[in-house]
């Protein structure tokens, strides 16, 4: 099929609670092509994990549409809902915290398939098998606990599992971030194979912009639940023209004693998403701001490289 494999349209999320409502994720577009890697960016708290849970079901949106080739998801119900949910798997961040610590590694990775197939002692065993060996795990790991694994060894697990029903779709909420630094790299190099051998689609949460810029093919700035800029990741490191963007990449430490921050750097902080500012949400912390940029918010701008800003800047100052 051609097109995007996964469309955001709109997608909208607010969470009421005893002081007010809380406008997680506001009209986000996006669309994820086929065999791509889409890196969602932005600060702590910009709406990137809830859109991600939204995309897995675990969440409903308020208002916008999330189609899966085409199809609706919130739709989707019977055999569509089944097969959307054996498509789109997930890899966590923390590998000490999402893999069960009382069942042995093969009754993990066996739980999914179990949940949407009725396969055979041996068949079951044969798929573990075979998932341990593409993560680069003995199949003799099946027998043991995630306690007697290191960090990367676990999260090499949780991704055997996410492959075990053969998705086309994964979502890896910051997938390295909890692990060493010296073993993140190897799982980056993991996961690039497998989506060469198997073809699938991944959409990557990450705050490692040198991660992203190495990693991702396209990228979607977020910023308080907006998008700000999204594009073709070499496209958009190399010329960044959302402000918010061009100071996240100011912010970037280089490994040079002289290295002087750019000017471009964002003032203050990110605002409440309980009383997002008026307008452009980026305004109050954005030092080219115009009268128009407090009252309306901008309109996104641009093929394929996308920008919403009123004045969008073509560089680094």
């Amino acid at each position: 099929m051609s097109g995007p494999m996964l469309e955001l349209d709109g997608v909208t999320k607010h969470y009421t609670t005893r002081r007010g409502v809380v406008r997680a994720v506001e009209s986000v577009s996006l669309a994820v092509q086929p065999r791509s890697t889409m890196a969602l960016v932005g600060e702590s708290g910009c709406g990137k994990t809830t859109l991600a849970r939204m995309i897995l079901q675990l969440e409903r949106p308020t208002a916008g549409a999330i189609r899966f080739e085409g199809q609706d998801v919130a739709a989707m119900r019977g055999a569509a809902l089944q097969a959307y949910r054996r498509e789109v798997m997930a890899v966590f961040q923390d590998p000490y915290s999402s893999l069960n610590p009382r069942l042995r590694v093969g009754t993990i990775i066996a739980e999914p398939v179990l949940a949407h197939e009725r396969p055979s002692r041996a068949e079951l065993d044969k798929r573990v098998a075979e998932v341990l060996d593409v993560v680069g795990l003995p199949a003799t790991a099946a027998r043991l606990y995630p306690h007697e694994f290191s960090g990367g060894q676990r999260q090499r697990i949780a991704i055997a599992r996410a492959l075990a029903l053969r998705p086309r779709l994964m979502v890896l909420d910051e997938p390295v971030s909890a692990l060493d630094v010296s073993i993140r790299a190897q799982i980056l190099n993991l996961l690039a194979d497998i989506q060469a051998e198997y073809g699938l689609t991944y959409l990557i949460i990450a705050h490692d912009l040198a991660l992203v810029e190495h990693f991702s093919s396209d990228v979607a700035v977020i910023y308080l639940g907006c998008v700000a800029e999204t594009g073709p990741t070499e496209q958009v490191f190399a010329q960044p023209r959302h402000p918010y963007t061009q100071a996240l990449l100011a912010a970037v430490p280089l490994p040079d004693p002289d290295h002087v921050l750019s000017e471009a750097a964002a003032l203050g902080e990110i605002a409440s998403a309980l009383d997002p500012p008026a307008g452009c949400r980026f305004h109050p912390r954005c030092p080219h701001a115009m009268d128009i940029c407090r009252t309306t918010r901008p309109l996104a701008a641009g093929s394929p490289h996308i920008t919403a800003c009123h004045l969008p800047r073509t560089s680094l100052p």
